[in-house]
């Protein structure tokens, strides 16, 4: 059973993914966003609130203290009483309270004390919010005083909230989000960004927010202090925020302004109710423009909150399908300040050790911010690579789907196991040796490319040196012949085991004396045996590796790395064929990525099975629940 304060990761896309939370009042779901709840003023019950798909709330233990009334209900009867809800509560602390009308007349032990007692699920510590215009020097005593009343704080089996501040400066997010995260603090939001999604100041939004995430605690969930509007959430869970809080609802209602995904839209404006809306069948518009003030500042409320939760769900199922940022390029183009964060962050090296090799959905190549990709860039990186390590000629065959298949290359095939030759297609500006053909991405995408001589003269700058262009003439004279036999199927899986764990003797994994079985149906290579053991499979899917345990004993020998090590606790489990659990980790490679094909070991760096990773080896360090090696075969059990 989950403790609380502890995160299991269910589904990830890169830095977005899918959790579970666990708080004393039950379950979070993320992403997701917490509506605000003003205790003085409640718009919507907020257990009514459940049917628009809100499973948390948060309220202001600082508004709530010094009424009278209020702190009185809380203290008595609990601050879910108070709000009428029954699931996770979140208190701020009156940290925003503080920056618009100056130092609050109670400190940051009151303030958590005051929280613990009123049963706050989430307890936020009071930290000095900094501005977009402080000075570098005051933002970094802001971080540093932050920090100070966190070790204000003892471990108590409370959650708390220790935010992360810093202003504009990405150094000082850095600097406070390591800070955090070894603090008491279970918990992170990125505080201090509300003047910044008022000015639509997004480029410099998600540059703090990436800051922050990437130096951040990966075990714990990350939240993004007001940024609740539809058309930035995608985004910002695409940059790791993992929840959200957000008053907007009200506040855009108390305008007459209804939110849409995409947009916000006064009552003046609106000529239809969309079909999501809860207003669809209960008003025409000219009914909507002549309610009563206080229906109509419920009905948009409403409405506002399932524009909002209508964006979560969808972004969710784009995680798990793995497309978010298929989903995220198409939402920047709601604003132009969106679409120009959207280019900064995708100008960055965006962390390759979170991405896989390959992804569930086909890869969209639409121009070049698709080219900006960790997986474009490890394709085309490792593809220029491999061609200037072999010093032979090159042909570049004209782009073609029919390629693809194997029977249709026989004529390639016999070319490359007689002559010295590497030969490539031109795949979106990336000369793809015929090897890695049928892997992620090259067939598994959707793009519009120009094809033939066009891209004769940029692949040769690439590499460096002459390509002979393959269209209806015979090359074979202007080729030099092999002195010895090689076999295209073994370079082929010799490749891709290079493409899949960088610095492996992929010559020692896979001998000469190999043998290799292809589909009847496809032509496409199926498995790879040595004597009368199987040993990998190629996948259909994605033109990868997966290993037997046979196979991993030979992984092993091949290459270093790769491998997380499990306590003795674990060990003999694992040997079963189990999964291993994030908590049973007493060490791991770094340079794990998720998706891959990974060892497990004992604390004698003994094999003891082979999986798929569920997470990168910097994850793998910190999550403590849920599963991260999917076990395929153990050396007891295959």
């Amino acid at each position: 059973m989950a403790e609380n304060g502890e995160f299991e990761i269910i589904a990830r896309d890169g830095l977005s993914r899918i959790g579970r939370f666990t708080t004393p009042h039950g379950i979070i779901e993320t992403p997701t966003v917490m509506p605000v709840i003003n205790p003085n003023l409640i718009v919507i019950k907020p257990g009514d609130m459940k049917r628009l798909g809100v499973n948390s709330v948060i309220t202001n233990s600082y508004i709530i203290r010094r009424s009278s009334s209020l702190r009185e209900k809380a203290e008595k009867s609990g601050v879910h009483a108070l709000i009428g809800f029954d699931g996770p509560v979140m208190t701020d602390s009156g940290t925003f309270q503080s920056y618009v009308y100056g130092d609050i007349e109670f400190g940051n032990s009151d303030m958590v004390d005051f929280q613990r007692k009123i049963g706050s699920d989430i307890i936020t510590l009071l930290d000095i919010f900094s501005t977009p215009q402080d000075s570098f020097e005051k933002a970094l005593e802001g971080v540093r005083e932050t920090y100070r009343r966190s070790l204000e704080v003892t471990e108590d089996g409370s959650i708390y909230a220790g935010t992360i501040q810093g202003s504009i400066y990405p150094e000082l997010r850095k600097k406070s989000a390591r800070l955090m995260s070894k603090s008491v603090a279970g918990y992170l939001p990125i505080g201090g960004v509300v003047p910044l999604l008022e000015s639509y100041s997004y480029r410099k939004l998600a540059e703090i927010i990436y800051s922050s995430k990437t130096n951040s605690d990966f075990s714990k969930p990350v939240h993004l202090f007001g940024g609740g509007h539809p058309m930035f959430l995608a985004l910002a869970v695409y940059l790791g925020v993992d929840m959200f809080d957000s008053a907007s609802y009200v506040k855009y209602a108390r305008d007459g302004r209804l939110l849409f995904p995409d947009r916000t839209v006064s009552i003046d404006d609106l000529n239809e109710i969309p079909p999501w809306s809860p207003l669809h069948e209960k008003y025409t518009v000219n009914e909507i423009k002549s309610l009563d003030p206080d229906t109509r500042m419920i009905a948009f409320s409403e409405h506002n909150l399932s524009a909002i939760f209508n964006e979560i769900s969808e972004v969710r199922q784009r995680i798990s399908d793995q497309s978010l940022r298929r989903y995220v390029q198409q939402k920047v183009r709601a604003h132009p300040a969106l679409y120009d964060a959207f280019l900064l962050i995708s100008r960055k090296k965006f962390p390759d050790r979170y991405e896989p090799l390959s992804k569930k959905s086909p890869y969209y190549f639409t121009g070049e911010e698709d080219t900006r990709t960790a997986i474009f860039r490890k394709l085309r990186t490792f593809c220029l690579q491999s061609i200037r390590n072999e010093r032979k000629d090159v042909i570049l065959v004209e782009g073609s789907d029919s390629l693809f298949n194997h029977g249709d290359n026989a004529n390639l095939v016999d070319i490359y196991e007689k002559y010295s030759v590497m030969i490539v297609r031109d795949w979106n500006g990336i000369p793809v040796p015929m090897e890695m053909w049928e892997t992620y991405p090259v067939q598994q995408s959707i793009s519009i490319q120009k094809k033939g001589k066009s891209s004769l003269n940029a692949i040769q700058e690439k590499i460096g040196r002459i390509v002979l262009f393959h269209g209806n003439d015979d090359l074979r004279g202007k080729l030099v012949p092999l002195t010895s036999q090689r076999y295209f199927d073994i370079e082929k899986i010799r490749m891709i085991s290079r493409y899949q764990f960088p610095g492996i003797n992929s010559e020692l994994l896979f001998p000469d004396s190999v043998s290799i079985r292809r589909s009847r149906k496809t032509g496409r290579i199926r498995t790879v045996s040595l004597g009368d053991d199987l040993i990998a499979t190629l996948r259909a899917g994605d033109g990868l590796l997966t290993f037997t345990m046979k196979g991993a004993a030979r992984l092993y020998q091949s290459v270093n790395g790769y491998r997380v090590s499990v306590n003795e606790e674990s060990a003999a489990f694992n040997a079963d064929g189990k999964n291993v659990f994030y908590k049973f980790i007493t060490d791991c490679d770094p340079n794990i990525i998720p998706g891959n094909e990974t060892l497990v070991v004992d604390k004698d760096n003994k094999l003891l099975a082979v999986g798929k990773s569920m997470a990168s080896g910097r994850e793998m360090r910190v999550l403590r629940r849920g599963v991260a090696i999917d076990v395929r075969a153990g050396i007891n059990h295959e």
